[in-house]
């Protein structure tokens, strides 16, 4: 038998020959076409961005122009022109020393690659289109309204902006502008389990974990064959009409009844699965539809079984989700943020769900579940205190009929409706799902006939919001996103076109299964608006805590000093470090920085008295900034004062020169004095240069300049001199003194005199 790779080396080496034969026409094909290419490339218009070096040529030329210099424009591309051999020309100036030039026949790129190598250029760049930094509507093919007839007629219209006929629409799209999620944070949907094989949920779900517990129902209700395990996968949660009509089986009535009471079954939900696309379905992937959450991730957490789960499930489900430990279960690795629980049950809240809210919300995490579907009171666990609970609304604002409602709801989000009773459903919520009536069949996506209506789909668009402003503020509390969820809603339409509509009222026995105008009491505190709530996130991001202390004890300081600004012991929030540091005066002359004013430390330098106001603002690893100042007191310096004995001494003579009534201000005292001859050193010298008096010994004619410096407890340092005249020793006059002239001719006289009687003898 021959070799399959020797059948296709023969193969290869018969097509060896045959290209050797390729039609002249191919070759000549491919001639055309780099001609084609060339001729396209000579049309190119080059543009770049031209700076000229400071004193080159072309700017020295500029610079002795006769005409002022508002109008002196670098327009050189003439002299570039000349140098380099092609053709250019000039366009708009961008500055005093940059212009654009053009010109054909050549890339942007080749042409500043050219251009960068001129002497006279300091840089060239290519001068590039930009666009608008706003998020550009996903590309998933059931996002736009366009789409085929069985899928809902404005698309998702839910994630748009609200208008005057989707009111209720909770503007997902200006959320994006400012985050489209983090993988860091993730989502628990608490629910049926998901279709990991989903194409829009792929790479977005995280293993999970199914803690459907084996209840002493040979596992009927798991439905998988198994207990609790690892794989959160939902096989399916169908049950037939003979299990919900055996009085004695597990599935005793789990479903509505039909007009004659009879107990009928029903089709697998994929419920997990919707909810899971709805918070966070692979967004902008040329496929499919598009998420509020976008980029966040899901972690399934299977506690439905057939028909319904049990308190048990679900709490225990909660938990793990949070990072709880269970009993006989592994530690949930990747514990979740948010967790979105599209369930419920009764009213109220029972102690022990209110004991499992209690020690999630102690973890920091957030829970949101849908109000109840029945038009009753808030079912529980979202009557939980702590519980962000999500009543439904129609498209157009006002509660669909069979959303709860009550005091418990925090805000209201689109349910779906249908508006016509016959047809195609109009404004449903599309998210991902199964064709699978009991098993799994094939991946898709709700539409008009098979539709996805209740505030099961309200609570995910909510979780998904709130996993956005987690993205942007990882330090919102539970108690932060549900008050900003509030806050940020929007107002409930107080009319509607229909006028049999009434208001809501306060829930009773009696379910409100009917339209009716939603109030605060009833509905919650709005409309949700996910741009709204994210943009509030962003404001209450936690900000760091500068602290600025002062290198003295005291915020006083004196002129001539310099004052260590630290303010190293800023503390950013829990798992951000700080990234910058910003140093200003926001007051006063009297003080100037020495050095950095970027670092964790600055020096201030006093000039003058007065009050000095420093800013420190720091910025943190998510881009927080806060800021604190201080006020710096500056006290006038030390004055010297020097107090000499004579300002004027005869060469020879000394001079006492006292320095003790030198005074301190701001209540210290004088701590050391200095000395010194600034001028006549060499006619005068001192018998010390410290203490606070001194003697100035002088040895000829002149002038002696001598300064004292005093410096005070602070460091402060204040001086002063004062001069002193030496002048001429005096004539001396009789006992000692100087011989005058009238004595010396007496003198002389006196011994002629003498002389003369020497020789009469």
């Amino acid at each position: 038998m021959r070799h399959p790779l020797s059948a296709l080396a023969a193969l290869c080496l018969a097509l060896v020959p045959m290209a050797a034969q390729m039609p002249s026409a191919l070759a000549a094909g491919s001639t055309a076409g780099t001609i084609a290419s060339a001729a396209a490339a000579s049309q190119q218009t080059a543009r770049v961005i031209v700076q000229y070096k400071t004193g080159s040529s072309v700017m020295r030329a500029l610079s002795v122009s006769d005409a002022p210099a508002s109008q002196r424009i670098p327009r050189h591309a003439g002299v570039l022109s000349q140098r380099h051999g092609v053709a250019m020309t000039d366009g708009a100036a961008v500055s005093t020393r940059s212009q654009v030039v053009f010109a054909k026949g050549m890339t942007s790129r080749q042409l500043a690659d050219m251009l960068s190598k001129d002497t006279d250029v300091e840089f060239a760049e290519p001068d590039l289109p930009r666009r608008v930094q706003a998020v550009p509507a996903p590309n998933d093919p059931l996002y736009p309204g366009a789409q085929p007839v069985a899928t809902p007629t404005v698309g998702q219209w839910y994630l748009r902006a609200p208008d005057a006929t989707n009111v209720s629409a909770i503007n997902a799209t200006g959320a994006w502008n400012t985050t489209m999620g983090t993988s860091t944070v993730v989502v628990a949907v608490v629910d049926t389990g998901v279709r990991f094989e989903h194409s829009d949920l792929r790479g977005k779900l995280l293993p999970g974990y199914d803690f459907i517990a084996d209840h002493g129902d040979n596992l009927a209700h798991a439905n998988d064959g198994n207990g609790r395990d690892a794989d959160a996968s939902d096989p399916g949660d169908w049950v037939t009409t003979a299990e919900v009509n055996n009085a004695s089986g597990t599935f005793y009535q789990c479903t509505t009844p039909d007009s004659s009471g009879n107990y009928t079954g029903e089709d697998s939900s994929w419920h997990g699965t919707q909810v899971s696309g709805i918070i966070g379905a692979a967004t902008n992937n040329g496929i499919g539809m598009a998420s509020v959450g976008r980029n966040v991730m899901i972690l399934p957490v299977r506690v439905l079984g057939k028909c319904v789960g049990y308190d048990s499930d679900i709490q225990a489900g909660m938990q793990w989700a949070a990072g709880i430990s269970v009993p006989g279960v592994p530690d949930n690795p990747t514990p979740a943020k948010v967790i979105n629980l599209s369930l419920g049950g009764g009213t109220g809240c029972t102690t022990a769900y209110q004991n499992v809210v209690n020690q999630i919300i102690a973890r920091n995490v957030t829970i949101v579940a849908s109000a109840g579907n029945e038009g009753l009171a808030v079912a529980a666990p979202a009557g939980c205190t702590g519980v962000i609970a999500v009543a439904g609304v129609r498209h157009a604002g006002t509660k669909v009929g069979y959303s709860s409602l009550g005091p418990e709801v925090a805000l209201s989000a689109p349910a779906g409706n249908c508006v016509n009773t016959t047809g195609a459903c109009l404004n449903p919520l599309l998210t991902t799902t199964n064709t699978g009536s009991t098993t799994p069949g094939v991946s898709t996506y709700s539409d008009s006939f098979d539709t996805s209506l209740g505030t099961s789909f309200s609570s995910p668009l909510v979780a998904g919001t709130a996993a956005l402003m987690l993205s942007v503020n990882p330090s919102l509390t539970p108690a932060q996103i549900r008050t900003e969820l509030r806050s940020s809603a929007r107002a409930f339409p107080t009319t509607s076109s229909d006028p049999t509509v009434v208001q809501c009222q306060a829930p009773s026995s009696t379910a409100q299964n009917a339209e009716c105008i939603c109030t605060t009491t009833t509905c919650g505190a709005g409309l949700l608006d996910a741009s709204g709530a994210v943009a509030a996130a962003v404001a209450a991001r936690a900000t760091p805590q500068p602290t600025i202390p002062l290198s003295s004890t005291t915020a006083d300081a004196t002129v001539g000093t310099t004052v260590m600004l630290d303010g190293s012991g800023t503390q950013p929030p829990s798992g951000r470090t700080i990234a910058a540091y910003a140093w200003t005066i926001e007051s006063g002359t009297g003080a100037s920085f020495s050095g950095s004013v970027t670092g964790p430390t600055a020096a201030l330098v006093t000039t003058a008295a007065g009050t000095v106001v420093v800013k420190l603002t720091v910025t943190d690893s998510v881009g927080a900034t806060t800021s604190a100042s201080t006020s710096i007191n500056i006290a006038a310096g030390p004055t010297a004062t020097i107090s000499p004995s004579s300002t004027s001494v005869n060469a020879g003579g000394t001079v006492t020169l006292d320095g003790s009534s030198s005074v301190a201000s701001g209540g210290r005292s004088i701590a050391s004095y200095q000395w010194s001859i600034t001028s006549g050193s060499s006619i005068a010298s001192l018998s010390a240069t410290t203490g606070s008096s001194v003697t100035l010994s002088t040895s000829a004619t002149g002038t002696v300049t001598v300064m004292l410096t005093v410096t005070d407890g602070a460091g402060a340092t204040g001086s002063t001199t004062t001069t002193i005249t030496v002048n001429a020793a005096a004539a001396s006059s009789g006992g000692g003194g100087a011989l005058g002239l009238g004595w010396l001719l007496a003198l002389m006289a006196a011994v002629v005199a003498l002389g003369r009687s020497r020789r009469v003898v």
